[in-house]
This record gives C-alpha cells, sequence and structure tokens, in this order.
C-alpha cells in the first residue's frame, strides 16, 4: 500500500492556489529505468513487488519535477508598505491597550466574515504591539481599578486558548521601531540582497515583512513564523493575501527544510530561558535568543545571510561557546549596538541590543575568530561620567568602536549594573551612518534554476533521514523534512537492487508493526507470504541480502541493519537461511499494568515500568493513597526511605553496597529511620581478624601519625614529621638530618652508611627500590653501587618486616588499626542481582536467555557502570543490547552507543536488530568516516532519534573530544602532577621523582599544545555534538594500555606509554560520566579477559569504570592501589632487544585479595565458565592429558652448557648483548621442543615431542575418520620456513604426511594472510576437509571459529600466560562443537623447562579462578605474568635436582602450617585482649561479692502466714492485708504514672530489713517493687494481693541466692584469666616443625640459588652502569 504523504508538497513560498502538474500518464508496474537513451541493458524488476506495492508514473512521459514558467500563478498583489507615521500616537500603556484590543475585536469580526482587510482594517490591525510591555492586561486583582476592568475585559474577549497564548508572550512580545527595521532592509540591499527565499521566525504581526522595500517584496517569497496566536492570525490577515506564507506554531518545532532559505531576518525573542526543543542539536540548550542564530543557520543556505536584533548578551556573554558555534557556521559582516532606549517606545522595554549580520560560510571558507573573545572599552567609546578602565565589552567592538551607537557606562537593569551605551542624538541618523560603514557586495545571490519550480516531496511521518523512498517510479533519498530525487545518481542495476530492498524492508517493516499491534494469524499470514515472495524474488536475480553488490546499494540506508537480520548468512559459501520472521512470529506485545492487587505486585511493576520505586505510579495502580502503600511495603521490609537522598529504594538495593556507611547516615538521621537501622545491622559485614589483614608500609590506610610513631618508637627517632598527599599519592618525611646521624638505629641496623633508616622508609612508603649510585669523577656520570644497593635493600626489607609485626602488637594500636581497614574496604555488601522478572517489550521471542544474562541486564541498569567479565560464549552482545534498549526505554539514556572491533560491526548490528526487531540502529563503519561523509554521518548520530549508533573501534577513535574538553582534562593532570611535584620538592631527596615527574608533565604540555594547534583545523565535528550520553565497549581489554601516574619506575605487564586509544576512551567515559551528574553511570565495558598480564590491570579497569569509588578509597593514584593490594620485587632485567639491563619491578603477590575484589565486584560481573556450565563437550578424564618425553642424551649435555653460560653472565664474563637469560630461557625451551631448533644437524629423536605428537594425532586422526574429525595443534616456538631452515611445522606435517594423513588435510594458519583466505581456511576445519590446523597463540587464538568438529587440541609447547592456555583451549572447549568428549594434550619433555612451565601455569589460573570468583579464603595470591626464567631456575631445572621436587613439597607444608599459624594467632590477639579486660571486671565483682554479703546479714526472715511490713509508718501484718495494701499501692502508682505521663520511682517502707521500693514506668508495664540494701532486688510484677505477697516474699529469698551466684562467677573469672594467662604462655603447637621447614626452605633457596638478590650481584650492577655510561 502506498503510505500517505505529508499535507503539503510545497516548500513556504511556493505553494500556487492550484499546481498544474501534467496528469499521470497511465499506471504501469514498477518499472525502474526509463527508456534508455542508448541501448543499455534496461532492467525491469516487476515481478519483486506485489500488487500492494505504491503505484508508479513511468517518468519516460511525464516529467514530475518541473513547472512550466508558463503555468506560474499570475503576479502577486503586494501591500501597502508600512511607515512610521502609520504607528504614531502609540506611546502609553492605556492608548496600547485600546490598540490591541480594536485590533482583536476587529480581526474577530473579518474572520466570522471571511473577507481580506480592507485599507482602513489594515491601519487599525497594524497598531496592534502585543503584550510584551503590558502586564498589567492579565492581572485580574490590580490595585489599579482601571486596569483590573481592562484585564476582565480582555479575559472576556478572548477565547481560553488565545487568552493563555497571549499571557505567555508578556515576556518577550516587543515589537521593533520602523525606522530600525527600515535601516536594517537598507543594510541587506547594501550586502547585495535583491531578492530570494526569505524567513522570518518570530514575525509579530509582521512589521518587518511591511516595511520591506518594494522591490525586494516583489521579488521575493516570505515564510513567516509566529509563536502567539492572536499575533499571528493578524499576521495572516495582514500578509496572506500578498502571498507570504504564514505558520502560526513555535519556531522550533515549524516543519523547514534546511539549507533553503536566502536571508533569515527580524527581532528574535530575549530571554535566559530555552526553548522546548528535545532533538540532539548541538544548540538545541541554548538561551532562546541563541537558539534563533543556530536553527536560522541550519535553515539557511551557504552564502545567505542571517540579520537579526538579539540581546546584547550573545555578544558580551562570559563564556564564548555559543559565539564560538555561531563563527563555526558563519562570517559576521558587522554588528551595530543599539543605545539603551531604542524599544523604549512601542516595545517598552529598556534592553541592550545588537543588530548582528551573518554570512553563512561556503564549505572552504575559513573560520574566522575575532569577535569570539571579550576585550575592554576603548577610551574612545567610555562615557564622560564612567570611571571604570576594564569595562567589558566584545572584542569586536573594541576594535571598531565606531559600531557601538552612544557611549559606555554602566546602569542597572533592576538585578545588577551592567556596561549599557547611551546616546541622546538622533537615532535614525546614527543608523543610517553605521549602515554605510557595512561591507557593500558581502552577498551573493545564488543562480536558482531559471524557470522551474522545484516540487518539494515532504518526507513521510518517522522516515528516517537517509533513507531511501520510491516516489512516482523514482527513487529518492531523505534528508532532513524532504525527499530528494536521487535517481538520475544511480545506474540502472542499482535502482532496480534499491527498489527491491525499499520493497523487503517496507514488508518486513509492516510485518513487525502488525505483530506488536496483536494482529491476527490470517492478517501475519498474508503479510508474511509477501514478504517471503518478495524475499525469494530479489534473492533469485540479485543474490543475498548481505552481499557486497547489495550492501553498497543499500549500506547508508538506516534501515540496513532490519536487512542483514533478516538472513543468517555465510560469507564463504555465499549463501543464507531466513531468519525467523520469516515463518514464525518474532514480536508479541508487552502492556504495562493499569492496576495491581497487592502492594508487591505495584511494587513489582513499578520497578519492570519505571525502573525505580515510583510510590505515585503503585497508589495509581492499587488506587489507594500514596502513604499507605508506602507504609505497607516498608512494614514487609520490601523498600526503605534512604535518608541519603530522600528517596524510596528496594530492600535488595539498599541493604547492599556500602552498609556501614548508610547506618551511620541512618543512626544520625534520628528514630524515623529506626527500620533502616535494624535492616542495616542485620547486613553488616563481619570484621576480619588482625591475622587476616596485611599492614604494609606505605598503604594509604594507615595513617601518617602510625608511621610516625613507628619511626618515634622503633627507629627510637623523635623529632620527624609524615605526610601524605592523596592528590600526588606521594608520602613524605620530614626529620632532623644531624639527629639522625647520630641515632644508631637509623645508621646501621634498621639503614646503611649511605642510605639511612628514615630515606628507606620514605622508599617504602612511596613503593620505591632503592639504589645507591656513586659519581665518577672523570666522566662526572653516576654508576651504580652494588655492595650498598644490596645492603640498603636488606635494610629495607628489614624495616618493611619490622613494621609489619610492630602495627598489631600493641592491643590498641592493631583494634584501631584492624577498624579503620574494616570500615574502608570490609564496608560492602555485594548486591544479588535478580532480572527474572524483567518483561522486556520489543524483545524478539525467538530468544531464550539464560537466567546470567537478565541478571547481568538487571545489574547494568540498576548500579550504573559495570564490566560483563563473561567468558568466551557467555552471550555478552545480548546483555549489551538487552542493557541498553531497557536504559532507553525507562528514560536513564537518550542515544547509547555501541563501541565494537572492526571486523564485527555488520555481525553485531544484524544480533542488535535480530534481538529487537523493531529497533532503530545506525551502523556506522569506517567509509562513513572518510570525506565528506564524515559530517553528513556526525549530523545523522546527531539529530535522529536512534535506539543505539553502532560504530567499529577505529571509528569511534576518529571522533574525537572537543578541544575544549580534552584541554581542560589534561590542564587537571598538569596541575595533579604539579602538586606531585611540589609535595617531592619538600623532600630535598628525592631529585630524581622530581625529574620524572617533570618529564611527565612537559609531555603532557607537548599534548596540549598539539591540541590547541589541531583546535585551528576546520574540524569542528566533536564527540559531545553527537548527543550520546551511553557507551557499550566489546573487547574492552583493547583500550588497557591508559596512562598511568606512578613513580614505579617500571612494571611488568603494565606499559609506563599511554595508547591514544586508551586515553580518547578514558576521555569519553570520563564526559559520559560528567553528563550523568558525575555518577558512575553509563559506561559499560565487556571482555572475556579482564586481566591478562599482570592483576594491576585491574586497577585500569577500575579507574574507567569506578573513579568516585577509588577517590573515596584514596586509591586514585597506581602507587596508593599498589601499595594497598600490591607487593612489588625490583630486579635487574635483560632489556627486551638485549642492549643491557635495566631496573624492572613487578609485582610478586598481591595482598588483602578479597577486599579488592570486594571493591572491584561493585562494577565487575564476573562469570566464569565453571559458574555457567555452559553446554561445552567434556575433556576426557577431567583434564588435560600430559604426555612425558625422557629427554635424550644430547638435550641433557645442553642443559649443562646453559648452567655455564648462566654462570659466566653472572660472573659478568659476557656483555648482554652476546649473551643474556632470556636467550637461555628460549634456547632451553627450543631444546625441550626439538633438539634441532639448537643444533640443525642432530638426529630426530624417536622419544621426543615431535614424535610423540606424529603419534596421537595419527591415532586421533583414525579413530575419527568417519566423523571427519578435526585438531589443533599449538605450536609457539617456531614457524613455517619453506624448506629455508628447520622448523617444527614443517617437520611435523612431513611426518604426519608419513603415517599416512593426506597433504590436503593438513593445514598451517600461516599460509592463510587476509581475512577471505582465513575464512575458507577456517570453513575447510569446520567441514572436515582439513583434519589438522597447526598453528601459534598468536595467529589461532582469538577469533578462530574451527570448533564444529574438533575433537583434540595438542600443546607442543607452553605458552607464557594462563590467559593464553585460555584462549588455546577456548578454541575446542566452546559451544558448536558438535563432540560429547574432546582431548586436550601437554607435552613435556622431562629434566627441562616444559613440566615447570606448565606446573606455573596452572597453579596462576587456578589463583585467579578462585579470585575472580570472589573466593574468601584467598588472601594473597601469586601475580600473573611468568618472566624469564632466573639464573636459579635454569640451574635447579637444569641439574634435575631432586631438591626442586623437595622445595615444592616444604612450600606446600609451610602454606598449611601458616594458615593454622594464622588461626593461632587470631585467637591470640583475641586471649590478649581478654586478659586486659578480666582484672578490672574482677575488681567490680569482688566489690559486689561484699555488698551481697552485708545485705544477707541483714535479713529478717519472714513467712507467709506471719508476713509483715511498715508503708508510711504504719505497720501492716497478715497476708491478706499486706496484699490488699500492695495492691492499692501498685493501682495508685499505675493511675499516677496515667495521668502525670513520667516516671515514678520511690521508697514507700519497710520489709525484711531492707527498704521497699516502688518504680512505675509509662506503658503497658504493671508497676514493678523491689527492695534496697546495698545492691537492688527486684520482685515479679504482679496486679493481685496474694501474687504480690508471694513476690515480695520470694525476693527477699533470693537476696542470698544472689550472693552465691555471684561468689561462683567470681570464681570462675579468676580461673579463666589464670587459663587465658597460661595459654598466652604457651607456643603454637607446631611452632617448632614451622621453624624447621622454614630453616630447611631458606636451605633450599640457598642451595638452588634462589636467595640471591640479582639486583645485587656486583658484575651485573657494574655491567649496567657501564651500558647507562
Amino acid at each position: 500500500m502506498a503510505r500517505p504523504t505529508a499535507p503539503s508538497l510545497w516548500l513556504p513560498g511556493f505553494d500556487p492556489a492550484a499546481p498544474t502538474l501534467p496528469h499521470p500518464a497511465e499506471q504501469v508496474f514498477l518499472s525502474v529505468s526509463c527508456v534508455p537513451a542508448e541501448p543499455v541493458e534496461a532492467i525491469h524488476v516487476e515481478n519483486l513487488v506485489d500488487v500492494e506495492q505504491e503505484q508508479f508514473v513511468d517518468t519516460g512521459r511525464a516529467n514530475w519535477r518541473v513547472v512550466a514558467t508558463a503555468t506560474e500563478a499570475a503576479r502577486r498583489i503586494l501591500w501597502p508598505q508600512l511607515t512610521g507615521t502609520d504607528l504614531e500616537h502609540l506611546t502609553g500603556p492605556t492608548a496600547k491597550f485600546e490598540a490591541n484590543l480594536a485590533a482583536i475585536t476587529l480581526l474577530r469580526q473579518i474572520e466570522a466574515e471571511g473577507r481580506p482587510a480592507t485599507a482602513d482594517d489594515r491601519q487599525v490591525l497594524q497598531r496592534y504591539t502585543g503584550w510584551g510591555g503590558l502586564p498589567a492586561s492579565f492581572n485580574l486583582e490590580a490595585a489599579d481599578s482601571a486596569w483590573a476592568e481592562r484585564a476582565r475585559r480582555l479575559q472576556e474577549l478572548l477565547p481560553a486558548e488565545d487568552y493563555e497564548s497571549a499571557r505567555a508572550s508578556v515576556n518577550n512580545s516587543h515589537y521593533t521601531e520602523v525606522p530600525v527595521i527600515e535601516a536594517i532592509w537598507q543594510a541587506v540591499e547594501r550586502f547585495g540582497f535583491t531578492g530570494g527565499r526569505i524567513l522570518e521566525p518570530a514575525a509579530g504581526i509582521g512589521h518587518f515583512i511591511g516595511a520591506m522595500p518594494r522591490n525586494l517584496a516583489e521579488r521575493s517569497s516570505i515564510t513567516a513564523v509566529e509563536i502567539d496566536r492572536v499575533s499571528g492570525r493578524i499576521l495572516n490577515a495582514l500578509y496572506a493575501p500578498g502571498g507570504v506564507d504564514v505558520r502560526i506554531s513555535p519556531f522550533e518545532k515549524t516543519p523547514l527544510p534546511d539549507h533553503w532559505f536566502d536571508l533569515v531576518i527580524g527581532n528574535v525573542p530575549f530571554g535566559k530561558y530555552k526553548v522546548a526543543d528535545v532533538s540532539n542539536r548541538a544548540y538545541a540548550r541554548f538561551s532562546i535568543h541563541n537558539y534563533f542564530f543556530g536553527r536560522a543557520l541550519d535553515l539557511v543556505r551557504p552564502g545567505g545571510l542571517v540579520c537579526f536584533i538579539t540581546s546584547s548578551h550573545t555578544m558580551d556573554a562570559q563564556y564564548d561557546a555559543v559565539r564560538e558555534y555561531i563563527a563555526a557556521q558563519a562570517h559576521l559582516l558587522g554588528a551595530i549596538r543599539l543605545p539603551k532606549g531604542t524599544f523604549a517606545g512601542i516595545a517598552s522595554t529598556e534592553v541592550q541590543t545588537d543588530i548582528l549580520f551573518l554570512r553563512k560560510r561556503q564549505r572552504a571558507e575559513a573560520v574566522e575568530a575575532k569577535w569570539l573573545k571579550l576585550g575592554t572599552v576603548p577610551d574612545s567609546l567610555r562615557h564622560s561620567q564612567c570611571y571604570e578602565r576594564y569595562l567589558p565589552i566584545n572584542a569586536w567592538y573594541a576594535e571598531h568602536p565606531h559600531f557601538c551607537i552612544g557611549r559606555i557606562r554602566r546602569e542597572s537593569n533592576g538585578y545588577e549594573e551592567v556596561p549599557v551605551a547611551v546616546f541622546e542624538g538622533d537615532l535614525e541618523a546614527a543608523l543610517a551612518e553605521r549602515i554605510a560603514l557595512l561591507p557593500a557586495g558581502a552577498y551573493r545571490p545564488v543562480a536558482h534554476k531559471a524557470a522551474p519550480l522545484r516540487v518539494v516531496v515532504p518526507a513521510e511521518a518517522g522516515a528516517r533521514p537517509g533513507s531511501y523512498r520510491l516516489h512516482q517510479g523514482r527513487v529518492h533519498r531523505v534528508e532532513g523534512s524532504e525527499m530528494v530525487d536521487v535517481h538520475d545518481q544511480l545506474n540502472a542495476t542499482q535502482r532496480a537492487r534499491v527498489t527491491g530492498l525499499c520493497a523487503i524492508r517496507d514488508h518486513a517493516r509492516a510485518l513487525l508493526d502488525a505483530q506488536l499491534a496483536d494482529e491476527g494469524d490470517g492478517r501475519l499470514g498474508h503479510l508474511r507470504a509477501m514478504l517471503n515472495g518478495t524475499y525469494e524474488r530479489f534473492v533469485s536475480r540479485y543474490g543475498c541480502l548481505s552481499t557486497r553488490a547489495n550492501a553498497l546499494a543499500f549500506r547508508r540506508d538506516p534501515d540496513y541493519p532490519l536487512l542483514l537480520s533478516l538472513e543468517h548468512y555465510d560469507e564463504e559459501a555465499d549463501t543464507a537461511r531466513k531468519a525467523a520472521l520469516f515463518t514464525r512470529r518474532t514480536l508479541t506485545r508487552v502492556v504495562e499494568p493499569s492496576t495491581a492487587g497487592e502492594p508487591a505486585e505495584a511494587l513489582a511493576a513499578s520497578i519492570q515500568w519505571r525502573g525505580r520505586v515510583d510510590p505515585a505510579y503503585m497508589a495509581e495502580l492499587l488506587g489507594a493513597p500514596e502513604a499507605a502503600v508506602l507504609e505497607a511495603l516498608a512494614g514487609a521490609g520490601q523498600v526503605f526511605l534512604d535518608p541519603a537522598d530522600g528517596e524510596w529504594k528496594t530492600a535488595d538495593d539498599y541493604l547492599s553496597g556500602n552498609v556501614k556507611a548508610k547506618l551511620k547516615q541512618a543512626v544520625l538521621s534520628g528514630s524515623t529511620y529506626q527500620r533502616n537501622i535494624d535492616a542495616l545491622e542485620q547486613v553488616q559485614p563481619e570484621d576480619l581478624p588482625p591475622a587476616a589483614i596485611e599492614p604494609r608500609l606505605g598503604a594509604v590506610w594507615i595513617p601518617a601519625l602510625d608511621v610516625e610513631a613507628f619511626i618515634q618508637q622503633v627507629l627510637e627517632l623523635k623529632d620527624c614529621q609524615v605526610g601524605y598527599s592523596a592528590e600526588a599519592g606521594a608520602w613524605s618525611v620530614k626529620y632532623g638530618e644531624w639527629e639522625a646521624r647520630q641515632n644508631v638505629k637509623v645508621t646501621q641496623e634498621f639503614g646503611t652508611s649511605r642510605m639511612n633508616a628514615i630515606e628507606l622508609v620514605q622508599c617504602a612508603l612511596n613503593v620505591q627500590v632503592p639504589t645507591v649510585r656513586d659519581r665518577d669523577p672523570l666522566t662526572d656520570k653516576y654508576f651504580v653501587n652494588p655492595d650498598e644497593t644490596l645492603a640498603a635493600r636488606e635494610k629495607l626489607g628489614l624495616i618493611k618486616e619490622r613494621f609489619a609485626g610492630w602495627a598489631f602488637e600493641e592491643t590498641e594500636r592493631r583494634e584501631k588499626l584492624c577498624r579503620i581497614y574494616n570500615d574502608l574496604f570490609n564496608a560492602t555488601r555485594p548486591r544479588r542481582f535478580d532480572g527474572s522478572h524483567l518483561k522486556l517489550p520489543g524483545f524478539s521471542r525467538c530468544f531464550v536467555l539464560h537466567p546470567h544474562q537478565l541478571d547481568s541486564v538487571w545489574r547494568i541498569v540498576q548500579s550504573g557502570n559495570t564490566g560483563l567479565f563473561h567468558v568466551v560464549g557467555a552471550g555478552k552482545t545480548a546483555v549489551c543490547v538487552i542493557a541498553s534498549m531497557e536504559l532507553r526505554r525507562l528514560g536513564f539514556i537518550n542515544k547509547p552507543c555501541h563501541v565494537v572491533p572492526n571486523h564485527m560491526l555488520a555481525q553485531y548490528t544484524a544480533e542488535f536488530v535480530r534481538l529487537y526487531p523493531n529497533a532503530s540502529v545506525l551502523m556506522a563503519s569506517k567509509e562513513d568516516l572518510e570525506g565528506d561523509r564524515r559530517r553528513e554521518l556526525v549530523s545523522r548520530i546527531a539529530t535522529g532519534d536512534w535506539d543505539a549508533v553502532v560504530i567499529t573501534h577505529s571509528s569511534f577513535e576518529r571522533i574525537r573530544m572537543s578541544p575544549r574538553f580534552s584541554e581542560r582534562f589534561i590542564k587537571e593532570i598538569i596541575h595533579e602532577i604539579e602538586m606531585a611535584v611540589r609535595a617531592e620538592k619538600s623532600n630535598d631527596r628525592s631529585n630524581r621523582i622530581v625529574k620524572q615527574l617533570e618529564a611527565m608533565k612537559k609531555n603532557w604540555a607537548v599534548r596540549l599544545e598539539k591540541l590547541s594547534a589541531d583546535q585551528k583545523k576546520d574540524d569542528l565535528l566533536s564527540w559531545e555534538l553527537l548527543g550520546i550520553d551511553a557507551l557499550f565497549v566489546d573487547e574492552a581489554h583493547l583500550h588497557k594500555n591508559l596512562y598511568r601516574f606512578t613513580k614505579m619506575t617500571r612494571v611488568a605487564g603494565l606499559p609506563l606509554t599511554s595508547s591514544e586509544r586508551a586515553f580518547d576512551l578514558f576521555l569519553k567515559t570520563r564526559y559520559t560520566m560528567q553528563l550523568h551528574g558525575h555518577a558512575q553511570r553509563g559506561v559499560v565495558f565487556a571482555t572475556a579477559t579482564p586481566v591478562a598480564n599482570t592483576m594491576a590491570e585491574i586497577h585500569t579497569m577500575m579507574r574507567y569504570l569506578q573513579p568516585n569509588r577509588l577517590e573515596e578509597l584514596g586509591l586514585q593514584q597506581f602507587d596508593a592501589w599498589a601499595a594497598t593490594f600490591g607487593e612489588s620485587v625490583t630486579a635487574l632485567e635483560i632489556a627486551p632487544d638485549g642492549s643491557g639491563y635495566r631496573m624492572h619491578t613487578r609485582f610478586a603477590r598481591f595482598i588483602n585479595v578479597p577486599e579488592l575484589m570486594a571493591v572491584f565486584g561493585e562494577v565487575a560481573d564476573i562469570r566464569t565458565a565453571e559458574m555457567l556450565d555452559l553446554p561445552v563437550p567434556k575433556l576426557r578424564g577431567g583434564k588435560p592429558r600430559i604426555v612425558a618425553c625422557p629427554a635424550s642424551p644430547s638435550l641433557k649435555a645442553f642443559v649443562q652448557t646453559l648452567v655455564q653460560r648462566a654462570e659466566a653472565i653472572r660472573n659478568g664474563d659476557v656483555k648482554p648483548n652476546e649473551d643474556n637469560m632470556l636467550a637461555i630461557t628460549t634456547d632451553g625451551r627450543k631444546a625441550a621442543l626439538d633438539f634441532r631448533l639448537v643444533a640443525p644437524l642432530a638426529r630426530f629423536d624417536e622419544n621426543g615431542k615431535v614424535a610423540a605428537c606424529v603419534r596421537e594425532v595419527h591415532a586421533i586422526w583414525q579413530r575419527t575418520t568417519d566423523f571427519r574429525g578435526a585438531q589443533l595443534v599449538f605450536c609457539d616456538l617456531s614457524s613455517p620456513k619453506g624448506g629455508k631452515s628447520f622448523s617444527v611445522y614443517d617437520d611435523l606435517r612431513d611426518r604426519l604426511i608419513g603415517a599416512g594423513i593426506p597433504e590436503k588435510e593438513i593445514a598451517f594458519v600461516h599460509d592463510a594472510e587476509t581475512d577471505v583466505q582465513k575464512a575458507t581456511l577456517f570453513k575447510a576445519v569446520r567441514e572436515g576437509r582439513v583434519r589438522v590446523l597447526l598453528g601459534s597463540t598468536a595467529k589461532m587464538g582469538v577469533g578462530t571459529n574451527v570448533q564444529t568438529r574438533l575433537t583434540a587440541l595438542h600443546h607442543l609447547d607452553a605458552p607464557w600466560r594462563p590467559c593464553d592456555v585460555e584462549q588455546r583451549e577456548g578454541r575446542i572447549l566452546r559451544q558448536g562443537n558438535e563432540c560429547e568428549e574432546v582431548e586436550v594434550f601437554r607435552y613435556v619433555t622431562e629434566g627441562s623447562f616444559d613440566s615447570y612451565m606448565w606446573q606455573t601455569l596452572e597453579t596462576k589460573a587456578r589463583f585467579i579462578a578462585q579470585v575472580m570468583k570472589g573466593d574468601q579464603g584467598i588472601r594473597s595470591l601469586e601475580d600473573v605474568e611468568l618472566a624469564a626464567l632466573s639464573y636459579a631456575e635454569v640451574k635447579a631445572l637444569a641439574s634435575g635436582n631432586p631438591l626442586v621436587i623437595e622445595k615444592a613439597g616444604v612450600d606446600a607444608e609451610v602454606a598449611k602450617l601458616s594458615t593454622l599459624f594464622s588461626v593461632w594467632r587470631n585467637q591470640r590477639y583475641a586471649n590478649e585482649s581478654e586478659v586486659g579486660r578480666l582484672p578490672m571486671m574482677i575488681e567490680a565483682l569482688e566489690k559486689k561479692v561484699a555488698l551481697y554479703a552485708q545485705d544477707a546479714a541483714r535479713i529478717e526472715p519472714q513467712t507467709l502466714q506471719g508476713i509483715a511490713m511498715e508503708l508510711a509508718g504504719r505497720k501492716i501484718v497478715g497476708p491478706d492485708a499486706v496484699g490488699e495494701a500492695l495492691r492499692g499501692l501498685v493501682k495508685t502508682a499505675r493511675e499516677e504514672v496515667r495521668t502525670a505521663s513520667r516516671m515514678i520511682e520511690r521508697i514507700v517502707g519497710r520489709f525484711g530489713g531492707f527498704d521497699l521500693g516502688m518504680l512505675a514506668a509509662r506503658g503497658d508495664q504493671p508497676p514493678n517493687l523491689y527492695l534496697a540494701g546495698h545492691c537492688l532486688y527486684n520482685a515479679e510484677p504482679y496486679q493481685t494481693g496474694p501474687a504480690l505477697v508471694a513476690a515480695l516474699l520470694g525476693v527477699l529469698e533470693s537476696v542470698g541466692k544472689h550472693h552465691a551466684d555471684a561468689e561462683i562467677q567470681l570464681e570462675t573469672r579468676r580461673k579463666r584469666l589464670e587459663d587465658l594467662r597460661l595459654e598466652l604462655a604457651r607456643s603454637f603447637e607446631h611452632e617448632g616443625r614451622l621453624t624447621d621447614l622454614l630453616v630447611r626452605q631458606r636451605e633450599l633457596l640457598k642451595q638452588l640459588d634462589l636467595d640471591k638478590d640479582e639486583a645485587g650481584s656486583a658484575k651485573v650492577d657494574a655491567e649496567e652502569v657501564r651500558q647507562a655510561a
């Protein structure tokens, strides 16, 4: 069916009363090409589109686009010209009011009679001045009765809608004086404007049109826009008969074509308020007067004029953002500052104004920036009574003072004193003078096509910019609000393709819309048949929708993602499978509920449909008051009022996160929050015991005062001060150097003569490693002193150890530090996110989601920034897509951007539209960012209402942040570095740090300069203009090289260089969070490997995702983070190029890991394979199979030579560039793989790894022949050489061929060099044509999808990192593998590096997995990176030393006993605390026992029958009398409490030798009797006489019992104190064994040469110095 077109086909000013188009010729089926002019194959696609498709006109016979000049309407009858005399005597408010009323009355009469206005009518209508200066006209309760009466008359005269519109115009309905208008028209003519398309966007009643010179009016078509209904109707009555196209609507909502008008002119409304423009245009948030400039410049053509009267704020505003935007679009031809009082006449306003004359820039013209900044008023412009020298004014006026009418002085505008132009001469003459100074001939008329007038075809409602549409047999593209004919720009085949693809798109959309409208199956079946028929006919002729030719034809259409989603395309086979839409319903309508039965049901609906607790919405669903609903939910503990922001939160939200801080807030907020307090107390995390916390010197949570105390107590240096600067992440220590030199502990016990203990403490605090350098007197260069360096490092270790022990020695300090640590790092309770309630409106019903995917979506919606760290195959794409659509539906974000790897663009976008078939997704490829298309793409992103923009990593990087934002950010970084420099300079000895910081500052300063230079380039398309407010970054680990500000020289696995890509993303994440009010919202990262090289990469992810949390913890600086969670070691290691040694810091292990992961877990959504139990094949035997190969004699001999080489290196006998440990490690690994790699002439080893691998591969190849099972062989230490030299690859292939495997079934991944070749090769493996594929981790890891038939995977060598093993094995253990069981082989040569490397890899992988799972038991863990083996390791492994095996056993037992020791130490700390408290408790109890004894001695025994008591001096005897008296006493007391409303406590008599007391409290509790001696004894409360008597006798008997109980308790406590003291005297039961093991561990380290600090070895360090020199 043809879609209905918009009501008008005409552009403003070209709408003749009856358009005379040629009659459409005979209707035909869809014929794409006209009769060709030369013999070209005419392609007809009539079969493509069904009869329902829009019918078209054969363009060969009628030219629809041209209206011949002959048919142009007769000349218009112009209006009489408006002059100043027409508006005379409109001076006072009363005269203006009466003139307005007369005009309105006449207007209603003219409209009622349906006639045009006569000349007399025009005189009355033109005197309407609007309501700008007459607010009293709407004040019905005015004090002045005459004006109150006028206001009533006006209200009676106007209908309600007109009255509201008129009242809304009082702020800015100020009409312009005619002489000013005439002057502006003179300027326009001076510029060279002789006629054209004119727009007046705030026309009022049309004074600008009325005063237009006659010659211009005759040659122009005019469009006038007015928001006020009354003014608009008067405008219509005055000028519509003369051909003016009048639009009564707000300017921002009036549909007008971009780049159409030649001139936009008028007096714009002024004000500080904004316009209701919900688009993402760059100027949408400007104040109203500036908004008019932004929109006018969009509407005017390049070279066209914009002449506006505007507020002087446009030119003089402090911030130049508006001027920058305008300058980017247009040249300032001139400006005239009008004096105060110019509009005091008919407009009744004293506002300061400017006339601005702009010409829109042509494409190649440079930006001119002379009027962007503010200057000061020059002396020639300053008023004689103004004595202020530095009055601000726009730099343009400062340079051209003659364009300012009057002199400047400060005057009050009612709010503040502002610079104002004051002029007392003839304004008309002064204006004429200034007009004469404007540049003549600045305007070039455009050559509009002579005769024909273009018929503009408006775009259909909802048509997206860039989409193809068919209109009257021709192909159009939607641009802005119109359809542009592109038919002749396409060749015949392209037209046919576009036509067919449009038909498929429209049928698919119709089917989707029908599904959402819940249409019946019959209608859906019909639409489905139409779609199938259209699709099949197209594919039979032009191939699959995803083919390159179709992509090129249709890729720029925003609906292209929908077409991609209609088929599952196989690129290699060039075939496609139809998507589910062709065969079944994919969407069902999800309806929002209108009622709810229970408060819990209403809460669930509020969470689902509002994304939060919305009391008003829930009250509406339940039909109950808000307060009652909230009380019911709060009473059930389902919602809580958060005192922090006054918002209601669900229980799972409120009772998670930093619950310690929330509890403090609730307690401070008073008793109204008692519910919160009770609930929060239940969920407080249990405090960590001291043994679980590792205090480190330099950890930022340890107060500087404690470090000071350590120096004073342990180092015995009294006069010192320790300070910490959080901004710089730097510690400093001030101390007296003379005192330090005299102190033996500082210079000897804990320090050395070259580096005293305080300097070493500073090193420890700042995570640095001490190196002592001496100066060479000859060369004046510094070199390392190895002996002193080693000594200093030894002492540093001693200080660190001593601090760790000292921190927890004293009970009070231990408890204080534990409290600080627990409150800071152990304060959060993780939130459990349950997304099972999600309804997901618009989501395709063809997909079933895993529970973890829904939970992750709900997490993103609720908590903001998230890292989706899900294992490969866990469905991260779906989570990103759904979360983005849900956030948008709930109004939390407006326009998300999904950033994906380059090769994933089409696949990701198609997946998006499959999941949400009705989503409007813009796909931006790298071609879209080239040349002219770049601007088009950016404007499409900015102006379109997209559900998502999908963009590649490289394109994302190319759209930069604006220089202003980047500049501000870099300045902040420079400030941060300056703070650090300042902190370091206060400590004289840290010159190196200051140097390094200054160097970093220079680098940033260079970057800043570069940025300033770039600013001059004409590329104003910055990221901020796009309106994107959420980022979903796929494969986020590619951005982990983020700049780091650290004093640690080099950190293994963490490059110090900052990649541009990472910095760009960092800036954009900061900007996105800024849009969300600086909250941690709007950024989602997805990657399967957040940690690859080192656990320290977690800090990078934390900086991206949770900067605010890092700041709260004081860990924003890497050094502070490393000091709290890391333990680093530094050694000299070989430089990568073998050119020399360098200092190399790496993390030996990470400590306090559960707290690190708890903080990270606030944003990290971690899902490991074990957690998800994905449908992957089982591993035979449950673990990889180790194939052990014996070492050949020649290999053993070779390994011995490695030991000799290592010793030579150690002794400094060789230069690093000749031999080094990395070379030895590599040679050792190569020899273990195949001896021929190091000795090419050696014989093949029949028992070696290659032979074993050949046997296993061949056996499996035979076993899986029927299934055509495939195998992968990984080998990183060799590569195919093509027979030029020995290669394991070539050798392995030859041997496999020799064993009987056909050559065509074996392939090297290296042979496939291009993406297309790779895809073909992988397809062959999936189909079983290639059954053995050899490759390296780098080439065959990520992105190798060959799992379909994989039955076995072989590791010929061990890779470097655990993530490499995961990537390798992820090729076979993944979804889509058709085998139920697979095998993984690891080949190990005995007595070589292999087993050691595999063991290390496995241990680390296990630890990482446990940490990621949140295992609280692991408090510390070894880091991930595996560096080159040390000399000692080489020696131990080479010798096949049994000590290595013994060491492993000793290490394991030490770990076990250390755990037991930790438990024992926790108990000991608890005992120490109790022993400190018990003596005071015993003393208090002894006093109590003595008092009980005195009370027992004073008892006067009583019996029931002989009971007697004294009451108010009167003796009462006998149980009945006593009972009655007591009952009366109780009753009286109760009554007294009720009336007095206060508690009563008094002595009322005596009984049994004690005072008898009465205690009555408020409430329902009965009054209580007690006996008072030295202690108090309470009786049970009763209200009847006999019960009270029994209670009194009972309490008298209890006195003796209290005494006996207290004596027993005293004895128990004395015994406990004695026992605890004995327990404290006992040592740890396994202490002997643990000590022996630790001694043995040290011995083994010594024997295996593992105890040496390589940095201290003299020759090596000396070598480093030589290299440095």
